[in-house]
């Protein structure tokens, strides 16, 4: 639960309010865990998983709902009851016994909220994990919680993991500490929430923001100084941001990089997800697409996600996952489908082209093939199963393969 000493404070015994974007970033926390782990234990065979989470800006675990005024957990306790949810929905389905083998590490370096969310989690029926070692709770700033943390989780190829890095501000978790994760941890995933209206309000050109970008691990290049020639600075914190989030998406080691924003009422928070597994990523363009009109997207509906979209002026005209951003997601999709099969070569399977726009699109899985299925409909391509089966509307699997028409409609858009 990222926090500011202002805002966020549990000294003296006290509650902080939850303001509605960090309620919105909990319930996603909780939905994408919530389809995570079905989706990674769908071999009936599978008995168990082992997994490692971590929260790294953890606060004191109990907050005050803005709106409605009452206790809500916070982010451990949002992980925890996931987990042991998850566990018993996908029980439930086997014919045998299933575990979420999971261990809990949670810091904030906040002297009051470690005590608040230590005390906090003695006191509940999870004092035995506490005791045991299953749930860990330091009172560490991020840089040395990090190395706690990979110096306890041994680097495994299977290891799975999931970072919750809630940040108040955008340095302090950095693209170079998400390299060093997924470096160490391959299976891991990082859900990671940047301030961009923070790195926009403070962007300059002096030497001491230039060490601290480098130090982030993005090269900011020209994108500072091409403020002095914006038309309207509106257009130049998009631009800016558009920069930043391409940086991060070239350099981050991740092969999958998904940045959407959380509905806020004033500063803009980045929640990038960040994965080396395509289900993963799929599971979370699922989750934003469940979070209608709460989550955000600034970029173009198609094959364009980071690109600077100067016809968004402000929350109102964001991307925002709802029904009109479905539909303009399929019109754009089949616009731009046609031309990103022929670069693959002839006849690539849904799953190379999902695999080469999923960096590119907030179009989750299913849309893309639903949009693979409106150009069949355009007569623009056909597909073919695995053993030659033809199909009929969409494809039946990741394995099917896309045959581009010989004879294509003379207008059809995108691929003429």
């Amino acid at each position: 639960m990222g926090k500011s000493q202002d805002a966020f404070s549990w000294k003296d015994g006290r509650t902080p309010l939850c303001p509605v974007h960090s309620r919105i970033k909990l319930e996603i926390l909780r939905d994408y865990l919530m389809a995570y782990f079905p989706t990674i234990s769908q071999n009936m065979r599978m008995d168990y998983v082992n997994i490692e989470l971590i929260d790294a800006f953890a606060g004191g675990g109990v907050l005050i709902d803005a709106e409605t005024k009452s206790p809500i957990n916070g982010s451990p306790k949002v992980m925890i009851g996931a987990v042991r949810d998850s566990e018993a929905a996908i029980a439930a389905r086997k014919t045998k016994p299933f575990r979420i083998n999971a261990r809990f590490h949670f810091s904030d370096a906040d002297r009051d909220a470690h005590l608040r969310l230590k005390t906090d989690l003695a006191d509940s029926r999870y004092r035995e994990d506490v005791e045991s070692g299953k749930i860990l709770v330091d009172n560490l700033k991020f840089d040395r919680f990090l190395s706690v943390v990979l110096e306890r989780i041994k680097s495994r190829p299977r290891q799975k993991a999931i970072f919750f890095l809630d940040q108040c501000g955008w340095n302090q978790a950095t693209l170079r500490d998400c390299n060093r994760i997924l470096n160490h941890l391959p299976k891991a995933e990082i859900i990671w929430n940047i301030s961009v209206e923070s790195l926009a309000m403070f962007a300059n050109d002096k030497d001491a923001f230039r060490v601290a970008t480098d130090k982030f691990g993005v090269d900011l290049g020209d994108a500072i100084s091409a403020r002095d020639n914006a038309v309207r600075l509106s257009d130049w914190r998009k631009s800016l941001v558009s920069h930043y989030l391409n940086e991060i998406k070239q350099n981050c080691v991740a092969k999958f990089v998904s940045p959407f924003m959380v509905q806020h009422s004033g500063w803009g928070y980045w929640l990038l997800h960040l994965s080396n597994h395509k289900e993963a990523n799929d599971v979370m363009k699922v989750t934003h697409w469940r979070h209608q009109n709460n989550s955000l997207h600034e970029g173009f509906p198609g094959l364009r996600m980071l690109e600077f979209n100067r016809d968004n002026w402000n929350q109102s005209s964001f991307f925002r996952f709802d029904a009109e951003a479905n539909l303009a997601t399929r019109e754009a999709l089949l616009n731009e489908l046609g031309p990103q099969i022929r670069r693959l070569g002839e006849a690539p399977t849904v799953g190379q082209l999902i695999d080469s726009v999923a960096n590119e699109t907030p179009a989750d899985r299913q849309r893309i093939i639903e949009s693979l299925g409106d150009l069949k409909a355009e007569s623009a391509c056909r597909f073919i199963g695995p053993a030659g089966e033809k199909r009929i509307h969409i494809p039946q699997s990741l394995d099917d393969r896309i045959v581009l028409s010989e004879h294509r409609p003379m207008y059809l858009p995108g691929i003429n």
